[in-house]
């Protein structure tokens, strides 16, 4: 795998998704495909799907706090849409996104996999289009969010980044991901965590520890408490 730039702060500012028809039709094809994901066996798609929605949603709404612009606050809704697509890949079999105990250390690392596994699929699915939209800044960005959004401050993500190389996207996402996903009651907890256990367990849980630029972080606190 050969990592991408990491800190694309500055390249989701130098494009207009809304206005790319070419990108708008390329993505609706791959989201569909995420959506109905083995839907017939395990609904999971469905669950993946609406995981994109809402962490593009909060991502699009706090990139503009930050003081991104609409456009590439945009961007950004349309990119992480796809953060999850390595889920999908050939590889898998999807059973591993529902099971219905704790997972162990061999799937927790096998489901890790995915974040890598997300540029092989949109690769895939670009094989037949042109160099000038493989290399779309658009393309390079998705990648980005697909590869990184499970990183860690402190350097003990998939991929080693540390805070000083991710840049403020990356960080936004590594927070949201995390806490939209915290709250996604799973089949073997005994019940589903609210938006405050979840950001206390961010704040000061063992699991979380080393995970999050911590100014980005109280940031994302003050921003939940004003959207509620």
């Amino acid at each position: 795998m050969i990592l991408l730039e990491t800190n694309i702060d500055g390249l989701i500012e130098t494009y207009d998704f809304a206005e790319d028809k070419n990108l708008q039709d390329l993505f609706q094809l791959i989201s569909k495909t995420i959506k109905n994901y083995d839907a017939d066996a395990h609904q999971y798609g469905e669950v993946i799907a609406a995981h994109l929605k809402r962490t593009s949603e909060l991502g699009r709404d706090f990139l503009k706090k930050l003081g991104f612009s609409d456009t590439a606050a945009g961007n950004f809704y349309h990119a992480n849409l796809l953060q999850d697509l390595g889920k999908i890949s050939p590889k898998y079999d999807s059973g591993i996104w529902n099971l219905p105990h704790r997972p162990t250390e061999e799937e927790r690392a096998e489901k890790r996999l995915h974040a890598g596994r997300g540029p092989e699929v949109l690769d895939s699915a670009l094989q037949d289009d042109s160099e000038e939209l493989k290399n779309h800044p658009h393309i390079q960005v998705t990648k980005a969010i697909q590869l990184y959004h499970h990183e860690r401050i402190d350097g003990s993500g998939q991929f080693a980044l540390t805070g000083d190389k991710m840049g403020d996207v990356i960080k936004v996402i590594c927070i949201i991901d995390a806490y939209d996903g915290d709250m996604i009651h799973r089949p073997h907890q005994p019940c589903k965590r609210t938006p405050e256990e979840t950001l206390e367990r961010m704040k000061s849980g063992k699991k979380y520890q080393g995970a999050f630029d911590l100014e980005m972080l109280k940031k994302f606190c003050e921003f939940i408490e004003k959207r509620d």
